[in-house]
């Protein structure tokens, strides 16, 4: 009984420490939860102006993008059980490589709903692969070229989000930025401006930005 009750004892000694563990946790998802809501908030926004220019055609993509603001919430309550931000290996793997080469070979060649979809497969099979962000960009772009907007909004903020180390991370800010000003969601637009210079005051895409509006 004595070697039970220090058994016990040991644990709940341990206890405390791994409590603060957990909610440090939970307030880093919290914080993510937020920032990335602030994506789908962006993405009505962009909703708005382009309604605002093509009137009734605008009821499928209002559909459209209300459904992939939900499963954007529901994406971010499943990452509450995971990190936040997704940690990438050094390496492709051969697997993810001939997955990447395939779909960035058919945007190449204008296939741009079959370049999605192979890059996004990519994402799926291998999300901490090092060809990861540059599939999602990749992706993004393949929704701009189909005319889908919203997506590549999407895809690209939230390439910022998972990925802000990458070399990607800047074009993205950079890239969904210039799509909100191309359908006068200016007010969008500059505040992904704004943490563009912010974060990635470096960046070649930092450095245009100023010398646009100087």
């Amino acid at each position: 009984m004595l070697v039970a009750a220090g058994c016990w004892g040991s644990k709940w000694a341990n206890a405390p420490g791994r409590i603060e563990k957990m909610e440090g946790r939970q307030l880093e998802m919290k914080d993510t939860l937020y920032s990335i809501s602030g994506a789908v908030r962006e993405n009505e926004s962009l909703l708005r102006g382009l309604h605002a220019q093509t009137g009734s055609q605008a009821a499928e993509l209002v559909e459209r993008l209300s459904t992939l603001a939900s499963e954007l919430e529901i994406t971010l309550r499943r990452l509450q059980t995971g990190t936040a931000r997704v940690s990438q290996d050094s390496v492709a793997g051969p697997d993810a490589r001939v997955i990447y080469e395939e779909a960035y070979l058919q945007f190449q060649q204008g296939n741009y709903g079959t370049a999605s979809a192979g890059f996004e497969e990519l994402l799926t099979l291998y999300p901490e692969s090092s060809l990861a962000d540059d599939a999602m960009y990749f992706m993004a772009l393949s929704h701009e070229a189909d005319g889908q907007h919203h997506r590549a909004i999407e895809n690209l903020v939230t390439l910022y989000h998972l990925y802000p180390g990458s070399e990607k991370a800047p074009a993205a800010v950079a890239r969904a930025a210039r799509i909100y000003a191309d359908h006068s969601a200016l007010r969008d637009a500059e505040r992904l401006w704004e943490l563009l210079l912010e974060r990635y005051p470096e960046s070649d895409e930092a450095a245009l930005r100023r010398e646009s509006t100087q």
